[in-house]
C-alpha cells in the first residue's frame, strides 16, 4: 500500500460523528481486498474478519472525525456554528470550509478583526464564529438547514523527514495502520480469529466501540488511537517522540496484554514508549474493556502533533511500524492465550 496516497484519499472523505457513511464505504472497500467477511453493523461501524479458529480478538480504530455543523443564519447571511466533537476553536478563523446543504457551498470562517476589537484579543468561542458563503439570508436558508455538516477544505502537506500534515489523521491514520496489518496477514495462517473494526462515533463517546465489543464478544481486544507527539510549549513527560509507537498503560489496560505487546515489539525491533493514563484513556479502550463481563484490552497509540486541528501531523514510518507491530502481536495469539494472559 502507498500509505501517503491512501491517507490523502481516505482523510479527504467527510465523516463527522454519526455521519460516517461515505468513509465507511471506502474503508469497507479496502477491507475487502484482504477478507471476504466484511460487513457494516447497525450503528455504522465497518467489520472485517480474518481467520476462523482459536481465540477471538477485536481490533478497533475509529473513522469518525471532529467537525462543525450549521446553526442559525444571521440577518446578514452568516451561518452560525456548533461543534461536533472537540474541535480547537483557536484554529478556526480564516479556515476554508464546505457547507454540505442541499448543494455544497464553499465558504470561509470569519471572526472580528483586531482593528474592530474593543479590548484585548482573545480566542473566539465557536459560537462567536460564522461561515460566510457570500449569499444573503434568504438564499442561505433555502439551501442550508440547522445541523447540516460543515467540512474543512484543506490540502494534505508533505513535510520533511517522512512526515505529513492533514485533517482527520485522528483516527484514520490508525485505521490505515490496521489495514497495513491486514495486508501483512492476508496470506498468513492465523492461529486466532481477528475482527478488525473501523468504529463510528468515538469523538462523541466511543459508541461504535461499545456496540462492536458487545456484538463481537471477543476474548481480548486491541484499541488503536493517536496520542500526543512532541509539540511546542509542552514538557517531554507530556508527549512522546513522533518516531515511536505508543503502548497504553493504565487502569483500563490489561497488564498481560501490555507485556505481550512489549515482548512483540522487542522481537520485531519496533521502537516503542509507554503512553500512561491515570484513569480513562479517552479512546475506544474505555468502552471495550468493561463491555460484557470485561474484555482484556491493549492500547496502541500513534504519536500525532496538533490534535483536532487541520494540520494534524504524523510520521509515515510510525504509521507503518504500528501496523507491523499489530500484525506481529496477532500472529502470536493462539490456543495458549489464557496461559500468558494470567497475571
Amino acid at each position: 500500500m502507498d500509505v501517503a496516497a491512501f491517507l490523502e484519499e481516505v482523510c479527504a472523505i467527510p465523516g463527522h460523528s454519526g455521519m460516517e457513511g461515505a468513509a465507511a464505504a471506502r474503508i469497507a472497500q479496502e477491507f475487502s481486498k484482504y477478507t471476504k467477511d466484511v460487513f457494516v453493523d447497525k450503528l455504522g461501524s465497518v467489520h472485517g474478519v480474518m481467520g476462523s479458529r482459536g481465540p477471538r480478538v477485536l481490533v478497533c480504530a475509529h473513522m469518525d472525525e471532529v467537525g462543525l455543523i450549521a446553526g442559525s443564519v444571521a440577518d446578514n447571511g452568516f451561518i452560525r456554528l456548533w461543534q461536533l466533537g472537540g474541535v480547537d476553536p483557536r484554529t478556526l478563523p480564516g479556515c476554508e470550509v464546505t457547507v454540505w446543504g442541499k448543494k455544497p457551498l464553499y465558504g470561509v470562517i470569519g471572526a472580528l478583526p483586531p482593528h474592530l476589537s474593543q479590548g484585548p484579543l482573545k480566542a473566539a468561542d465557536t459560537t462567536e464564529l460564522a461561515v460566510d458563503v457570500g449569499l444573503p439570508k434568504e438564499e442561505v436558508e433555502a439551501l442550508v438547514r440547522t445541523g447540516d455538516p460543515v467540512y474543512f477544505k484543506v490540502p494534505m502537506t508533505r513535510l520533511l523527514n517522512d512526515r505529513v500534515a492533514y485533517k482527520t489523521f485522528d483516527d484514520r491514520a490508525c485505521v490505515t495502520s490496521m489495514i497495513l496489518a491486514m495486508e501483512e496477514l492476508q496470506n498468513y495462517d492465523l492461529p486466532c480469529t481477528v475482527e478488525f473494526c473501523a468504529t463510528v462515533q468515538e469523538e462523541v463517546g466511543s459508541f461504535g466501540a461499545m456496540t462492536a465489543a458487545y456484538a463481537s464478544a471477543p476474548d481480548m481486544a486491541v484499541a488503536f488511537d493517536v496520542c500526543h507527539a512532541t509539540t511546542p510549549g509542552t514538557d517531554p513527560w507530556e508527549t512522546m517522540p513522533m518516531e515511536k509507537v505508543g503502548l497504553g498503560m493504565g487502569p483500563t489496560i490489561h497488564p498481560a496484554m501490555l507485556r505481550r505487546m512489549q515482548e512483540t515489539a522487542q522481537a520485531l525491533r519496533v521502537d516503542t514508549q509507554i503512553d500512561p493514563s491515570s484513569g480513562r484513556t479517552y479512546t475506544d479502550a474505555d468502552s471495550i474493556f468493561c463491555a460484557r463481563a470485561g474484555i482484556p484490552t491493549a492500547l496502541l497509540s500513534l504519536p500525532l502533533s496538533y490534535m483536532h486541528t487541520m494540520v494534524e501531523t504524523i510520521s509515515l514510518k510510525s504509521c507503518r511500524e504500528a501496523g507491523r507491530l499489530l500484525a506481529g502481536f496477532l500472529k502470536g495469539v493462539d490456543e495458549r492465550w489464557e496461559d500468558w494472559l494470567c497475571f
